[in-house]
């Protein structure tokens, strides 16, 4: 059997959320062979989220200097999976989780600690960074930044854009498909500060015309 007809959940973990309903086949104890070197990749405790996630599919070469959503891409197009394919489906929910993990790994999970909001505040441009704890949620409350790109910029090197408004923001989103999950399990306190409405954003512009045109009409 070929390891590309074997679900690689299945043979990592022994679990598949798919159960029987999954089309590929559920084989304990294979060995996925690396396409490359033919050996299999090794996890080490210096592992990131995603570096685990990635491990579990050892056919594909997983660069992990490169955006993490575009890998998951990637390798959706180098297995061939169609986004109605329940293994693509399975790995997507847990590419999301390594997403949500990677995040906290990066930039912690306490909402109160000052050292990481300071850290944050530097990723987004804030300048002068903020002395307190109160003044670092402000401002990163005030920025709309893309959270895949905040987790991208610490692989990449690549700075973080700050957009003008959630609408802005959106459509990048939009256009690069680096979404990032809004209800996780494993999301902290921290996170939730950088949180925008992604797939409805507010019209800023509009509102204000249609507020400024009501109160010409009134006078």
């Amino acid at each position: 059997m070929s390891s590309s007809d074997v679900c690689h959940t299945y043979a990592q973990t022994g679990e598949c959320r798919y159960g029987s309903r999954c089309k590929y086949a559920h084989v304990e104890g294979v060995d996925l062979k690396d396409s490359n070197n033919g050996t299999k990749r090794s996890q080490t405790s210096t592992q990131t989220p995603l570096d685990e996630f990635f491990a579990k599919y050892p056919e594909f070469d997983y660069n992990s200097s490169a955006s993490a959503s575009m890998e998951f891409y990637r390798m959706c197009k180098k297995f061939c999976w169609d986004r109605e394919d329940d293994e693509r489906q399975c790995a997507h929910n847990d590419f999301k989780d390594a997403l949500v993990q990677q995040f906290n790994h990066i930039y912690g999970t306490n909402a109160d600690d000052l050292a990481s909001w300071r850290i944050l505040c530097q990723i987004v441009h804030v300048s002068p960074v903020p002395d307190t704890l109160k003044s670092c949620r402000e401002a990163v409350k005030k920025t709309h930044v893309n959270i895949v790109d905040l987790i991208d910029t610490k692989m990449t090197g690549e700075p973080v854009t700050v957009f003008v408004s959630e609408l802005k923001l959106s459509e990048y989103t939009k256009q690069t498909g680096k979404f990032f999950p809004r209800d996780n399990a494993y999301a902290g306190g921290l996170l939730s500060y950088l949180l925008r409405r992604i797939l409805s954003p507010r019209q800023e512009v509009a509102s204000r015309k249609k507020t400024q045109s009501r109160r010409t009409k009134r006078h």
